[in-house]
């Protein structure tokens, strides 16, 4: 038996975004929009599992039968949330399965058995969805050597279009890094997407009893014409300025405006929440050094270093985790991930 191998794939977090979902291919759904890739994500774990045929050949008397190629036992997945429970719903990991098998980048008669363990919480704007589905294809990619690195990004978008997982998260998570999103799509093409380093630490914090799924705003015809023209408006600045770490400030400013304009802020429990943590954030006298910025689209807010680069000590943010703890809040420190190649 194959040995198992091991892959990991950071989750990603959106700061403001547009919804672009008319076009008729999923491949060319998803959003322009600003964010960045962090380290905590999906670590996937699996073995190829190839099925033969068990008929003996004959002795040259007669022809052998000719038989069809054996079809697969069905793939095996185990999912695990952040604290090792278990999630029934595996759906849009078996829909990318069958899209690569249609793809011809894993064969008839092969199967996964698979265990996928999460690192985030899910809908909670962590990019849970995009980072199993990435974290499944490098793992397929590397235990079958088959296709390109892109071929398999370009399935997850379209199958996390399928599943309404999300829009902009996988063209966002596969050039990792602080990333402007300036053509929506599948990564590669039409998406495209522009990146740079930024290694610096990150407090997740959410409201547990509270989940947001993407589809109940992007399917909504009010929230996705506040959300897409306020999202325009804050890429169009960002566009003209040169990505790099010079632009750091103006996409936390941007990120604010975006919360305001989008009306997001105005959503009882992430005002609830921002108030919350800023609240903590100012017992400590930690104003001049982080910024609060909410996560799109969960009940969650990232805290975030104001410069680059950045001189917070990644002890005072466990702090600030601690008081956001005590108030009911879950945290998580992380920090940001480093830009890589779609190829």
């Amino acid at each position: 038996m194959a040995d198992d191998l091991t892959v990991r794939q950071g989750g990603h977090v959106t700061l403001l975004f547009t919804v672009e979902s008319d076009q008729r291919l999923p491949r060319d759904q998803g959003s322009c929009g600003a964010g960045f890739s962090i380290h905590h994500g999906v670590q996937a774990t699996g073995r190829l599992v190839v099925q033969t045929n068990d008929l003996s050949p004959s002795e040259g008397e007669v022809p052998d039968e000719r038989t069809e190629p054996p079809m697969p036992k069905s793939s095996v997945i185990s999912i695990l949330d952040r604290h090792g429970q278990s999630i029934a719903t595996d759906a849009i990991y078996r829909s990318y399965l069958e899209a690569c098998r249609y793809a011809k980048l894993l064969r008839p008669n092969e199967s996964l058995h698979l265990e996928l363990q999460l690192e985030c919480p899910l809908s909670q704007g962590f990019g849970m969805s995009a980072a199993g589905l990435m974290a499944l294809g490098d793992l397929l990619h590397r235990l079958t050597g088959r296709g390109a690195r892109r071929q398999y990004l370009i399935i997850a978008h379209q199958i996390e279009r399928r599943h309404s997982g999300g829009l902009g998260d996988v063209l966002g998570a596969s050039v990792g890094g602080v990333e402007l999103r300036t053509h929506p799509g599948a990564p590669g093409w039409p998406g495209q997407a522009r990146s740079f380093d930024a290694d610096m630490p990150v407090l997740l914090a959410w409201t547990p009893s509270e989940h947001r799924h993407t589809s109940s705003y992007i399917d909504d015809p009010g929230w996705k014409q506040a959300i897409t023209e306020a999202g325009r408006s804050s890429v169009q600045r960002l566009k003209a300025q040169p990505w790099s770490a010079d632009v750091w400030p103006m996409l936390l400013d941007e990120a604010k405006v975006f919360a305001g304009t989008s009306g997001m802020v105005d959503e009882p429990m992430r005002a609830a929440l921002l108030t919350t943590v800023e609240t903590a954030v100012d017992a400590l006298g930690m104003n001049d050094d982080v910024a609060v910025r909410l996560c799109m689209l969960g009940t969650s807010v990232a805290v975030i270093p104001c410069a680059f680069p950045s001189t917070v000590d990644p002890s005072a943010l466990k702090h600030l985790a601690e008081r956001c703890e005590a108030a009911g809040v879950a945290t998580l420190l992380t920090h940001l991930g480093s830009t890589h190649s779609t190829d």
